[in-house]
């Protein structure tokens, strides 16, 4: 069988890794290592295993105790990490993988290519019948052609296949990731209290040899009082903070070096498109007309963010769709469009709101005003995200919400979760042309036709008001003025083994 080599081309990125990924540096001689290097966490950590992580937040703090087979670079590329090469087959539905050696797990385990089997058994649910991730499910056989060789072959093909090997990569038959989790990682995990934090420590037989982390100790510290985070980042107790708002920038920019850069991020205003009135598209569209983007803008986000038009950010431009606003807006139409849905007096709604998130919640008061102004009474529904997690998200047990999803550099990942039948389409959208679109889109043999489809799911999106799609916040990061090597990436994502001391 004829196959497309791709080797050369991660070749050339091998090369590129040391200035576009995780930027090379050198090793102890650099680090900072008499004391712990302090990051501020918002949220709860939702799960320690691999396996059960649903939260972003949750997904970058372990990043740095688990690798994938490819990691992402600064521009959004896929990059060698476990996996030095790869090929497709002609009919995109193999793919041959070799993996690098003298790889150890924290537990001086080999890595081989049965973990990689393993990991993905249990994800595609080959042995047990049960699937843990719908999207690995497309996985129809594997096989280990040696400890550094594996063959996976896919039911059909899929242009998203490729980018889900950035999935984190457990020991074979390992059992406590729940309580001791192992990985490959430049840290290695050493203890986590709820509600507290999580420490971490350098792993010395870290894989990537010359890139070792500075820092000997990483403590995660939850803090989810603002005003306390601030506190803690101007006092330099704290050295390291992510998804700021624009208030608290000005508040600690005597003391931190600020990086604020698009993040590839989607907040949503999510309507329960099965919940009555949002059943109906005129009142979703009144909704849409009746929210002012520009104010959130600039009041909630002090002017660091991008108004969307569809659930797609420009962040990945080639398959973003600039369509402009279907229902900008315009209060008069948005009265109009009630009238004509029974609802000249308004009603009444709860907007259920992730309350571990200041911009949401800004967010959220400032819709209520919005709609307020076209007859809709919004109460505000404050809960902790892991609670936002299981009722919402999962349970799909609200009317609106606020929140925001995090990018993808795979285009269609980014979108499919609104497939109608995805179980993680929370906002219960139905659509049999959005559906179609990114069926032809998964298929497409060139890049010109995968964005072609993407960029018209997004259209179709945006002519039912399936929700109304706010913005693309910034990720305003702050850093501790003796600290450098951060970088900013189109994913959540923190490269915690880049950060040392300044002149060091």
């Amino acid at each position: 069988m004829k196959k497309r080599n791709v080797l050369l081309a991660l070749a050339l990125s091998c090369i590129m890794f040391t200035s576009c990924g995780k930027a090379d540096n050198t090793t102890d001689e650099n680090a900072d290592s008499s004391k712990p290097l302090k990051v501020a966490m918002f949220t709860e950590i939702d799960s320690l295993d691999p396996f059960n992580a649903t939260a972003g937040d949750t997904k970058t703090i372990m990043d740095q105790v688990f690798d994938g087979l490819f990691d992402v670079d600064e521009d959004g590329n896929l990059v060698p990490d476990l996996c030095e090469s790869y090929e497709i087959s002609e009919d995109g539905l193999t793919y041959d993988f070799k993996l690098k050696e003298g790889v150890k797990f924290h537990n001086d385990k080999d890595f081989t290519a049965d973990d990689v089997y393993y990991t993905y058994d249990t994800l595609a649910g080959l042995t047990s019948g049960e699937p843990k991730s719908s999207k690995f499910a497309q996985i129809e056989s594997m096989e280990v052609v040696s400890p550094t060789e594996i063959k996976i072959k896919l039911k059909e093909k899929s242009n998203s296949f490729i980018f889900l090997n950035t999935q984190p990569i457990v020991q074979k038959d390992y059992a406590d990731n729940q309580t001791k989790p192992v990985g490959t990682g430049p840290f290695e995990f050493v203890s986590y209290t709820p509600g507290e934090g999580m420490k971490l420590k350098k792993f010395e037989n870290y894989h990537r040899k010359d890139h070792l982390a500075n820092f000997d100790d990483v403590e995660i510290i939850r803090i989810a009082d603002r005003q306390t985070l601030v506190m803690a980042l101007n006092n330099k107790d704290v050295d390291l903070a992510t998804g700021l708002t624009n208030d608290e920038l000005s508040q600690i920019e005597d003391d931190c070096d600020i990086h604020s850069f698009p993040q590839n991020l989607v907040q949503v205003l999510g309507l329960n498109n099965a919940v009555a009135p949002f059943d109906d598209v005129r009142v979703r569209q009144a909704i849409s007309y009746a929210i002012d983007k520009d104010e959130i803008i600039n009041t909630a986000a002090g002017g660091r963010a991008t108004k969307l038009y569809s659930n797609f950010s420009p962040a990945l431009k080639e398959y973003f769709n600039d369509m402009g606003e279907k229902y900008p807006y315009d209060p008069e139409k948005a009265k109009e469009l009630l009238k004509e849905a029974g609802l000249e007096n308004g009603f009444s709604v709860k907007l259920t709101v992730p309350s571990d998130y200041k911009y949401h919640m800004d967010t959220a008061e400032l819709i209520q005003a919005q709609l307020g102004k076209v007859g809709i009474d919004v109460t505000i529904d404050p809960i902790e995200f892991s609670t936002w997690l299981s009722k919402v998200y999962k349970d799909k047990d609200y009317e609106a919400t606020v929140s925001g999803f995090v990018g993808y550099v795979d285009p269609i990942r980014v979108i499919d979760r609104y497939v109608s039948t995805n179980d993680k389409n929370f906002i219960n959208y139905k659509s049999e042309a959005y559906d179609a679109a990114i069926e032809a889109a998964q298929s497409a043999d060139t890049k010109e036709d995968i964005a072609k489809n993407v960029k018209d799911a997004q259209e179709f999106m945006a002519e039912d008001a399936g929700s109304v799609f706010l913005t693309d916040p910034d990720n305003n990061q702050a850093i501790n003025k003796d600290l450098e090597g951060l970088k900013s990436y189109p994913v959540q994502k923190l490269n915690l083994e880049d950060i040392k001391k300044k002149n060091d």
